[in-house]
């Protein structure tokens, strides 16, 4: 798939609200950055008009989510990137 057509974020708020918003993430790419070598995640979508729309509403502030469904996928996303850092030969 060409890069243009794939969406990354490294926002863990807005990545669980693209689940939680039934978009269906493609992987999770790992950086490791700062002082403490710590793992950061960019988590990856298909870049679809209503992806852009979702995230649009998102930065403006005019989206809603269920809170429960929310805490899972920030929990499952924060897992993701823990797996990526402790299997780096895994696919993600």
């Amino acid at each position: 798939m060409e890069d243009n057509k794939i969406f990354s974020t490294r926002d863990l708020t807005l990545a669980a609200t693209l689940v939680t918003h039934k978009f269906l993430m493609e992987g999770v790419d790992l950086q490791i950055e700062g002082t403490n070598k710590r793992p950061v995640g960019f988590f990856r979508f298909s870049r679809t008009q209503e992806l852009e729309d979702v995230r649009r509403r998102y930065s403006q502030g005019l989206l809603s989510v269920e809170p429960k469904t929310f805490m899972t996928n920030i929990h499952s996303l924060k897992a993701d990137v823990e797996n990526c850092y402790k299997n780096p030969t895994g696919t993600y």
